[in-house]
């Protein structure tokens, strides 16, 4: 009796213990995989403007506190755009510069580094997944504008979730100019407490 339920108990930790690594495994495997969307994400929205690279940093300024000349260095080491992202939030979080961050390896193993520097992983998912939804914002009001103030229409980059941004374009230039839509005739009758004549 004595060895089945040692035999019962041993079984049971072993269910445990690979049930837990498993588990680790899907969780190492699902934050890799949204940082890495994250980063095609942010990489691909900055390819569709010309103009959105020097948005972007200044978004990376106010966001995560980058200087210039931080991008200019990850720019210059052939980063793309998503991974400046990611070193931001890192840097404002340590307090290290890129080039301390890329000594230590920080863009090539993220979740390595932020388990030893002790950051949270949902924190930055959460503040990258808030960046990338206010970059697409602001692309898609300078979209926008663009169409409000051309005087003919070209060809727009994909708008992706601004989907149909070009047709309320259209349709305000339509507006006509405003006019009663109702006129009321017969005599006018004075207010109340107004005198006659």
């Amino acid at each position: 009796m004595k060895r089945h339920c040692g035999i019962a108990i041993g079984t049971l930790f072993l269910t445990l213990v690979v049930s837990a690594s498993v588990f680790a495994t899907d969780d190492v495997t699902g934050f890799e995989t949204k940082v890495g969307q994250m980063v095609e994400d942010l990489d691909a929205q900055v390819a569709t403007d010309r103009y959105l690279p020097a948005v972007f940093q200044e978004m990376l300024r106010n966001e995560y506190g980058t200087s210039q000349a931080e991008v200019r260095w990850a720019l210059d080491q052939s980063f793309s755009w998503g991974r400046i992202a990611v070193l931001s939030y890192i840097q404002a979080t340590t307090g290290r510069s890129f080039e301390e961050l890329t000594a230590a390896q920080a863009h090539v193993d993220i979740l390595g580094f932020t388990a030893k520097a002790e950051m949270s992983p949902d924190k930055m998912i959460g503040s990258l997944e808030g960046f990338r939804k206010r970059l697409r914002r602001e692309r898609n009001s300078m979209i926008f504008d663009r169409l409000r103030m051309a005087r003919r229409i070209e060809a727009l980059p994909d708008l992706g979730s601004g989907f149909g941004l070009f047709q309320e374009a259209l349709d305000f230039r339509r507006i006509d100019a405003p006019r009663p839509i109702k006129i009321h005739s017969g005599s006018a009758g004075l207010a109340r407490g107004g005198k006659g004549n």
